[in-house]
């Protein structure tokens, strides 16, 4: 049954603006009446005197009911997902300054760029490989992982790269907000909590686990922050090929280390060494892929907008 979102949709009509402008990726409020918004990657700021501290203390409210979360001095950070799809991080005192808010809302792109808009838009001018690498990388189920910082274009690519995936094959993704979006008619969605912790019902780790049982000829997994990375490795390298990820890393080689150090969070590898860990990686790991949205590339010439900067690949995949 869905859920009743009237109550949340009247506290966002003073946001209505924002979130219908053309490009935006980021709405930020850190103060009452004062709103920044992020278009084509350019901050702007906006006054709103309709946004005071009262009234966005009760969409904080109307946003913790809305996803059954509590929010105030004893829960000070709230994680949730607008009606709309967009992500919304919530947090209050003492978290912030007493008398004071904080609301970032990600709105996720709705468009999907191909392959062939990325080449054109030189995203693969800086590096030795162009889209026809990734294309015969996909068709041949190699494993991907996409590196990057927020909002440098992981999960865009990482689109791209999924429509190049068969029509006919099983698609399951893993995700904590609806932005793996396919033309694939056979496939199924699985959302997790972002707040999900371990111990919890439902975690990317659990549904790694329940998706081995739901027929996939591909698995899909938005984003690697934590333990599942383990669970992650594992599903790969256990007949599940070609799946692909995104993390946040500085470069290839810091992704590796990254990867690490969310394994040996997971209990079922804390006996494993490190340099274990790291010859594991590598085994099952086909590609790194950083890309950035720098606006000055490599050597100082001009970057044009969302670009590679870097890419890994296994040596006997060259």
């Amino acid at each position: 049954m869905k859920k009743d979102d009237s109550s949340l949709r009247y506290y966002l009509q003073p946001l209505t603006r924002y979130l219908t402008l053309e490009g935006v990726t980021e709405i930020v409020i850190n103060r009452e009446c004062e709103v920044f918004t992020e278009v084509n990657g350019q901050w702007q700021c906006d006054k709103n005197d309709e946004l005071t501290f009262s009234f966005l203390s009760s969409l904080c409210r109307a946003i913790a009911a809305y996803s059954d979360n509590d929010f105030g001095d004893h829960a000070p950070i709230l994680s949730a997902q607008l009606p709309d799809g967009e992500r919304i991080q919530c947090v209050c005192a003492p978290v912030v300054k007493a008398g004071q808010l904080s609301l970032t809302i990600r709105k996720p792109s709705t468009y999907v760029l191909s392959l062939a808009d990325f080449e054109q838009q030189g995203f693969f001018d800086y590096v030795p490989y162009d889209a026809d690498f990734f294309r015969r990388a996909i068709l041949e189920k190699k494993t991907i992982v996409i590196a990057g910082g927020t909002g440098s274009g992981k999960t865009t690519f990482d689109r791209a790269l999924m429509e190049i995936i068969p029509l006919d094959e099983r698609l399951i993704t893993i995700e904590d907000v609806s932005e793996l979006i396919s033309s694939h008619a056979n496939q199924i969605n699985l959302f997790y909590p972002s707040e999900a912790k371990a111990g919890d019902l439902i975690t990317a780790a659990s549904l790694l686990k329940s998706c081995l049982r739901m027929k996939p000829d591909r698995i899909l997994l938005a984003e690697l922050r934590g333990a599942e990375a383990f669970d992650f490795i594992n599903v790969a390298s256990s007949g599940h090929r070609g799946s692909l990820t995104t993390c946040h890393a500085d470069n290839c080689a810091m992704t590796f280390e990254r990867l690490a150090m969310m394994i040996m969070q997971n209990p079922a590898a804390q006996t494993l060494h490190y340099d274990v860990i790291q010859r594991l990686l590598h085994d099952v790991i086909d590609i790194v892929v950083h890309v950035d949205n720098e606006k000055i590339g490599k050597n100082g010439r001009p970057a044009k907008g969302r670009h590679i900067t870097e890419i890994w690949v296994r040596e006997n995949e060259k």
